[in-house]
């Protein structure tokens, strides 16, 4: 009787979490600034959708909203930080990292201007052509084609056609297994890398976490880099090959 009336209080504390939850996204500010935007208005829309975001609501599509809204007021650097926000809640969504790669290519500092093995350059833009969803939708559909081949292979009698379908199934294979290492790949760096964005018109890279530290590169709006670590006010950064130091956080955005 004991564990029966545990299991009801815990199935009570879990509805109340979902109930808090679902009130919780109903966030006054989700219409009014939705309005705000229909009307032009999206400065009204930034603020009204931010009053949500400090109400602790953490939500792709509100993320997606504000990253719009941003890139329509001219902020580039806090539109690719929300872009990037709701990416990480919704990896496989589209139209998020369509936004994004757009909005970043306004911007004027660039990831590895270092010269690059053409073929390992090929094959980055090709991992970056296809978004995670696209990824995992082909990947299933070469899997049962895959399947559906060798079944066929089955029933083939001539040595000429069943060698045409091993080749088939190997070539098919191959696309797989890249294609599926990509989406691995792109999951894994979702999942451990922590990027941030310089919100700010500019951000000093500095050689230590201090106001008095020697200025060592200045990175635009917009731009995207690694973080390594957090040391009070400074996180510490990388960027490509050559860049590496500390930025303000109070110009920069986290994504988390």
């Amino acid at each position: 009787m004991k564990n029966f009336k545990q299991i009801i209080l815990t199935i009570a504390a879990a509805l109340l979490l979902s109930s808090a939850a679902s009130a919780a996204d109903k966030c006054n500010g989700l219409e009014a600034g939705t309005k705000a935007y229909n009307e032009n208005d999206f400065e009204r829309a930034i603020d009204e959708w931010r009053t949500c975001v400090d109400e602790g609501i953490v939500n792709a599509d509100l993320y997606y909203n504000l990253g719009n809204a941003y890139y329509r007021s001219g902020k580039l650097g806090f539109a690719i930080f929300y872009y990037k926000s709701a990416l990480r809640l919704h990896p496989s969504d589209d139209d998020i990292q369509h936004n994004l790669n757009f909005a970043q290519t306004k911007t004027r500092d660039k990831e590895g201007d270092e010269e690059e093995n053409p073929i390992l350059e090929g094959l980055m833009d090709l991992h970056h052509a296809l978004s995670l969803k696209s990824q995992m939708n082909i990947s299933l559909v070469l899997f049962w084609a895959i399947a559906l081949v060798i079944l066929a292979r089955r029933f083939v009698n001539s040595s000429r056609g069943k060698n045409i379908c091993t080749g088939v199934v190997f070539g098919m294979s191959v696309i797989l297994c890249t294609i599926g290492a990509s989406a691995l790949y792109k999951m894994y760096t979702l999942e451990t890398d922590i990027t941030g964005v310089v919100t700010a018109s500019s951000a000093d890279v500095t050689s230590a976490p201090s106001d008095k530290s020697q200025t060592l590169n200045t990175l635009s709006e917009g731009t995207s880099f690694e973080v390594i670590g957090e040391q009070g006010n400074f996180a510490e950064i990388r960027l490509g090959e050559k860049i590496r130091g500390f930025v303000k956080l109070s110009e920069v955005g986290i994504v988390k």
